[in-house]
């Protein structure tokens, strides 16, 4: 569908093919494969050859399994001879959606299907996957089929063993619910990200939005349909299904939430022309209209302000506010955490580096003998910010200090490790795996910081805090933005303050120096005009004239085939150029020898030794990642052997590893790089940030080549180069509260007042921002299933997940489960209206409950666990505070760290609600978890916590 901009559409589908109605392992995925399979067992053979739709098939297994399973015949015959019972699910049948953009070859749409089925992990998860990728007789309806095995492989790889129970859905908390996400959502939401990540590699403006609601009818090839009767019926379905999905897409764009979500989605502040343009596809301009206005009127829209008051013509939402002013919240928190007491010698090793820049060395000083918890480094286009980085890893390695690399993307990560960090992650992988990762106290580096987006940071703060780590944040905002809505790396420099290394030393000339600091200025006027002093801005008529007078310039180049790179925005001008240069390499001798030709969907690629190339994909058995640049050094059929531009030499099999020629990239490809001599096809498309990064990557030399049929004049070109990109967080700019806030001169009392509210405030904001898990940023978003059965299920999963052992479920029944922040308190009690107390005030802590308050002692807490004990304040039954006594002294034992807490003599929790009010349970309950939060895990004896935190009778907190 379309919102506001090209959408690519998104559907998924996923079966199971069950034996009970009639599956075959063998016939189905020799129908996916259009191939020829025998189900060994039954003597039956499948047939399906003559279809000649399927243009890649690939099988896919763990590394350590016998490798003639990659043969579908053994395969399947293998899910056959392990699936005994007659009721048995054989496989997952799973059907994605790719795209049909024009841009896109098959090459991209095998790419992106792998980066789909790597994602969701099932191979690393010891799974066999098949995928075929069928093309119908047009380009449209393009479709990814993946077979998934419902068993692992067993650890000798000789063959499929037990069930992967564990994989067929998520529990997760949606909204303070419990709820099971099935494998269609996840498996949608997963390719949904990928898709979009690959468009903005690709240089596609084009998203995914959402799940498209009515799919496309799939027709097949009506050839095959015999009946004319038939082909009506279908063609009639077929039509009235289209009008239905008309109606379904004017029904959706009429949606004014739905609107303003597809445009906060990648953006933190919009404008009215984003919202008109959002609705342009209703034809009534009455209703168009009336729709704009239904969307800025909206209670959830704020204006924003300058800090003068006067309008910014900009718009954001409540919930993107709410977001940004909860990662504020968190990096304050974050900023008192400094840990590292090795300053002094640090300072000292500082002092004695060679071949350091004392700029450099005061951005250092800055990131690791700084106070604060929260340091940022901004350094411009070639001032050496990652060698910075390189040097503050070994400095602090070398100090004991453990060190964590993250990065958005792969190449960045790549880059992390280039220079020496160990262990790096992108950050989507890092918040993924938190739970596998020991970052206690770590430094937490994150390079290419601009790059990461705002629900991404929410996120990663909380981890952070929670984990007690230190933060470097190293990045450009000026340079490419996160790809959703992002802009806090800006926010998060001006208010914790930050080094900014301005001494450019990647270009070797002055002038050019001179030109990337205008550039990285925004200043594009002064820059365009010191390129033209130089003539380095070339004009032609048309794009193909740029094209060819690009090509006859680089063709005179000084400069080796590794130190050259074309860059342009649009991927489908990066195929024109590297073929064009191919050719002209091919003319003049410079490629020369044997020349392989690989066939990949009737397109025919050559490639000779000496031939530049870019790796598409990662591989780490080869150690190569997604974007890196080599050389051909040799090719035969079944082996090529590449030189990385880092020195490293690879060999593979050309048909498993994806490339493509390298002469030329795209601006996204080219961010973090650093060439002797670049040309920039500029075809019209641009804004102020990716020309930053086009005008700054050169060492030596730089040229720009415009056709006047995009571009009319320099000023045209000037306009181009400017042009904004609205990535800029909305507290950046001021609503009418704040403004109020500002001009309200407030008395003495009020002052003192507002002091104590407001720290109220911040520790109600401190237990809600540690424990916010964004389920929508692990794209968890599916509606809730049957509570009760949700239940149960959420009962034993999350207790087996917190315990060293299950707790007995006649004693105790987990009615909320295991929050997802590491400091986890656990509210254990035997009084249900408590719990229930609780639940309604909105503590938000797992809680724990058993029906009889001797049961409390045999909870099995995990070692360090904090277990808040909610008793009654019943001091005349002296049995039952001796019994909530020993409880908590057995809990201690147990290696648990316990407290216990009780409302005001004569009152139980839920007299407490009903009384005081919600505000009064949180007043009581709040400051003994946060008690319990900041108390360290060390170990001590039981006695002396007993006499120390836990009188002979109930303690009354008042």
């Amino acid at each position: 569908m379309r919102i506001g901009i090209e959408m690519a559409i998104q559907f998924t589908r996923i079966e199971f093919l069950t034996r009970s109605k009639g599956g075959d392992s063998c016939r189905k995925a020799a129908y996916n494969a259009r191939t020829i399979v025998e189900n060994e067992k039954t003597g039956i053979k499948y047939n399906f050859s003559r279809k000649k739709d399927n243009v890649y098939h690939t099988v896919l297994i763990p590394d350590y399994v016998n490798q003639d399973f990659k043969n579908i015949q053994t395969l399947m015959n293998e899910v056959e001879r392990t699936a005994k019972d007659p009721n048995s699910q054989l496989l997952k049948d799973i059907v994605i959606a790719l795209p049909d953009d024009k841009e896109l070859n098959l090459e991209h749409r095998i790419e992106l299907t792998h980066r789909i089925v790597d994602a969701m992990e099932w191979v690393q998860n010891g799974l066999g996957v098949q995928i075929d990728i069928h093309k119908s007789q047009t380009e449209e309806n393009w479709h990814a089929h993946i077979l998934l095995t419902m068993r692992r492989f067993r650890k000798d790889g000789t063959g499929l063993g037990d069930r992967a129970v564990d994989l067929n859905a998520k529990i997760i908390t949606f909204n303070g619910k419990k709820v099971v996400i099935k494998d269609s959502k996840m498996i949608h939401e997963i390719a949904k990200e990928e898709t979009n990540a690959y468009f903005a590699e690709l240089g596609l403006p084009n998203r995914v939005k959402d799940i498209s609601k009515v799919p496309q009818k799939h027709l097949g090839n009506i050839k095959h349909i015999k009946h004319i009767g038939r082909i009506r019926n279908l063609i009639n379905e077929v039509v009235n299904e289209n009008e239905l999905r008309k109606e379904a897409h004017l029904k959706i764009i009429n949606d004014a939430d739905v609107i303003t979500d597809s445009i906060t989605h990648y953006k933190s502040i919009f404008t009215k022309q984003d919202v008109e343009k959002a609705v342009k596809d209703i034809p009534d301009p009455t209703a168009r209209e009336q729709l704009v206005q239904q969307v800025l009127s909206s209670n959830r829209i704020l204006e924003l302000y300058h800090d003068d008051g006067e309008s910014s013509k900009y718009f954001t939402t409540i919930e993107v506010r709410n977001e940004e002013t909860r990662i504020i919240r968190i990096a304050n928190k974050i900023n008192n955490q400094v840990y590292y007491n090795d300053i002094y010698n640090l300072k000292s090793d500082i002092e004695g580096l060679a071949n350091v820049s004392e700029e450099q060395k005061q951005a250092l000083r800055h990131i690791l003998l700084s106070t604060s918890g929260v340091r940022v480094l901004r350094g411009r286009a070639g001032t050496g910010k990652s060698y910075v980085l390189a040097k503050a890893y070994k400095l602090a390695t070398n100090r004991g200090q453990k060190v964590i690399g993250l990065a958005p993307t792969h190449k960045a990560v790549s880059e992390l490790r280039s220079k020496g960090y160990t262990e790096v992650y992108t950050v989507k992988g890092f918040l993924y795996n938190r739970k596998k990762i020991f970052m206690k106290g770590s430094l937490i580096v994150v390079d290419e910081a601009g790059m990461v987006g705002t629900k991404a940071y929410a996120e990663l703060f909380r981890v952070v805090r929670n984990n007690y780590c230190q933060l470097i944040l190293a990045g450009d905002e000026k340079q490419l933005a996160s790809i959703e809505r992002g802009g806090m790396f800006e926010m998060l420099s001006n208010n914790f303050g930050s080094h900014v290394l301005i001494d450019i030393r990647r270009q070797s000339e002055n002038w050019s120096r001179e030109a990337a600091t205008k550039f990285a200025e925004s200043n594009i006027l002064s820059g365009i005009t010191l390129l033209r002093q130089n003539k380095c801005v070339k004009f032609d008529n048309t794009l193909q004239d740029s094209i060819s007078k690009l090509i006859y310039d680089w063709s005179l180049s000084k400069f080796k085939l590794h130190e050259k790179l074309v860059i342009t925005v649009r991927n489908k001008d990066v195929d024109i150029l590297n073929s064009s240069i191919r050719s002209l390499l091919k003319a003049n001798g410079t490629l020369q020898g044997t020349e392989y030709r690989r066939s990949i969907a009737g397109r025919k690629e050559s490639y000779m030794a000496g031939d530049r190339i870019v790796f598409q994909k990662s591989d780490k058995d080869l150690q190569i990642q997604n974007s890196e640049f080599a050389t051909l050094t040799s090719v035969n059929k079944n082996e090529f052997v590449a030189k990385t531009d880092a020195g490293k030499e690879v060999s593979f099999d050309p048909s498993k590893i994806q490339f493509k020629h390298g002469y030329a990239s795209t601006i996204y490809k080219a961010q973090g790089a650093s060439i002797k001599d670049v040309y920039v096809l500029h075809n019209g498309v641009s804004n102020i940030s990716s020309s930053y990064v086009a005008m700054t990557r050169h060492i030596e030399s730089l040229q720009l080549y415009c056709n006047k049929k995009a571009t009319v004049s320099i000023n045209s070109l000037i306009n181009q180069l400017s042009r904004p990109n609205d990535k800029s967080a909305s507290i950046t700019l001021k609503t009418a509260h704040d403004l109020e806030k500002e001009r309200t001169k407030t008395t003495v009392f009020s002052k003192v007042f507002s002091k104590v509210e407001n720290w109220f405030k911040s520790i109600i904001n401190d237990i809600n921002d540690r424990s916010h898990v964004n389920e929508e940023y692990y794209h968890f978003t599916a509606k809730p299933e049957q509570e009760a059965k949700v239940e149960k299920v959420q009962q034993e999963n999350s207790i087996k997940q917190c315990t060293t052992k299950d707790i007995s479920t006649p004693l105790f029944m987990q009615i909320k489960e295991q929050r997802q922040y590491d400091y986890d308190v656990t509210i254990l009690s035997a009084e249900g209206k408590a719990i229930s107390s609780f639940q309604k005030a909105g503590i938000d802590s797992r809680m724990v409950y058993s029906s009889n308050v001797n049961n409390l002692k045999y909870y099995q807490p995990f070692q360090g666990e904090k277990i808040l004990i909610a008793a009654n304040n019943d001091k005349q039954n002296k049995e039952y505070v001796s019994t909530i006594n020993e409880a908590a002294k057995v809990l201690i034992s147990k290696g648990a760290i316990t407290s216990i807490v009780v409302p005001s003599e004569g009152e139980d929790f839920n007299e407490m609600l009903k009384n005081k009010g919600a505000i009064a349970v949180k007043e009581l309950m709040i400051p003994e978890i946060m008690k319990l939060i900041n108390t360290q895990n060390v170990k001590t004896e039981p006695e002396q916590i007993v006499k120390a935190d836990i009188a002979p009778k109930i303690r009354i907190r008042r």
